[in-house]
C-alpha cells in the first residue's frame, strides 16, 4: 500500500486554522462549574480545640469533604478526627483519712473512673456543618451551623449544636484580622455558652504565614470561663501544608484527663485535594 503525505494549502488551510482557533477559544471560555468539591487530610501531634487536648496529648488523624455552590457562596461539609475517651485519672487514697487525691500515675496510685471519661465511649468526633460566605466591600463574612457528633458515646449530651457569625478583612495584603462569635444553647450538656475568636494572619517572606489567636470562653457557670491563646507559623510546600504552633490557656487547673491543658507545641502536616 502506498502512503502519501497530504499538504493542506491555501483556502483549506485558512478554514482549518480558523476552525481550530474557534474551538480553542470556545474551550478556553467555557464557564467553570458552579459546583466545587474538595477534600482534606491531616496528621497532627495533638488535637487541640480551644486550648484543650481532645486526644490526651496524643496524635490525631483528621480529614473531611466539602461542597460549595460558588454562585451564592453556600457550603456544606463533614470533618472527622479521633478523640480519646480513656479516663487517665489516677488517685491516691490516704489510708488514715480516706481522702482521695488526683495524681499523675505512679507506683502508689491506682486508676479509677470518677465520672464518664472523655467522650464516654466515643473514639471519633464527626462534625457536620453548613453555611454562607458572602463578601461585601472587601469584607468576608461567614454565617454557619455546626453539629459535633460523637458516634458510640453513652452520653447523648456530648452531641452539640453550635452557630457562628464571622467577619474578616484583608488590610492591603499586609495582614488579615478576623473575629468570629460562636453560640450554643446547650454546650455538651452544660447550658448555653459563647466563644469569641480573635485571630490575625500575616504573610511573611518565602510564602510563610504567621498566625495569632485569642479565644474567650463564656459559660452559664462563670466559674468555668477561660481564655486560650496560640501563635504559629505555616507554609505550603510541594502541595503539602506544614504548621507549627504553640498553644496555651488560662486556668489550666480546670482541666481533667484526658482533656489536657498545659502549654503545648503542635505540628501538623496536611494535604488538600
Amino acid at each position: 500500500m502506498n502512503v502519501r503525505n497530504i499538504a493542506i494549502t491555501g483556502t483549506a488551510a485558512t478554514i482549518l486554522a480558523t476552525a481550530m482557533g474557534s474551538v480553542s477559544t470556545a474551550l478556553a471560555e467555557a464557564p467553570e462549574s458552579p459546583h466545587v468539591f474538595s477534600a482534606n487530610i491531616a496528621l497532627t501531634t495533638n488535637y487541640m480545640f480551644r486550648g484543650v487536648s481532645q486526644t490526651n496529648n496524643g496524635p490525631a488523624v483528621q480529614g473531611g469533604f466539602d461542597y460549595e455552590y460558588s454562585p451564592y457562596n453556600l457550603y456544606v461539609g463533614v470533618w472527622a478526627s479521633n478523640v480519646d475517651s480513656s479516663s487517665g485519672s489516677y488517685v491516691f487514697q490516704d489510708p488514715t483519712t480516706g481522702e482521695i487525691t488526683l495524681l499523675p500515675q505512679t507506683d502508689d496510685t491506682e486508676e479509677i473512673t470518677l465520672e464518664a471519661p472523655g467522650y464516654d465511649g466515643a473514639a471519633m468526633e464527626l462534625d457536620i456543618y453548613a453555611g454562607w460566605k458572602p463578601s461585601w466591600n472587601g469584607f468576608d463574612f461567614d454565617l454557619g451551623y455546626l453539629r459535633y457528633q460523637y458516634p458510640n458515646t453513652d452520653t447523648s449530651e456530648n452531641n452539640t449544636d453550635e452557630f457562628h457569625l464571622g467577619i474578616s478583612y484583608d488590610v492591603m495584603g499586609y495582614f488579615t484580622p478576623s473575629y468570629t462569635a460562636y453560640y450554643s444553647s446547650d454546650w455538651f450538656g452544660t447550658g448555653s455558652a459563647w466563644y469569641h475568636d480573635l485571630s490575625v494572619e500575616v504573610p511573611l517572606p518565602y510564602d510563610f504565614t504567621l498566625a495569632g489567636h485569642y479565644g474567650w470562653n463564656r459559660f452559664d457557670d462563670s466559674t468555668g470561663n477561660y481564655q486560650d491563646y496560640s501563635v504559629g507559623i505555616s507554609k505550603e510546600y510541594l502541595g503539602f501544608g506544614f504548621d507549627l504552633s504553640w498553644v496555651s490557656r488560662s486556668d489550666e487547673d480546670l482541666c481533667s484527663a484526658p482533656f489536657q491543658c498545659g502549654d503545648t507545641g503542635v505540628f501538623t502536616l496536611s494535604k488538600s485535594f
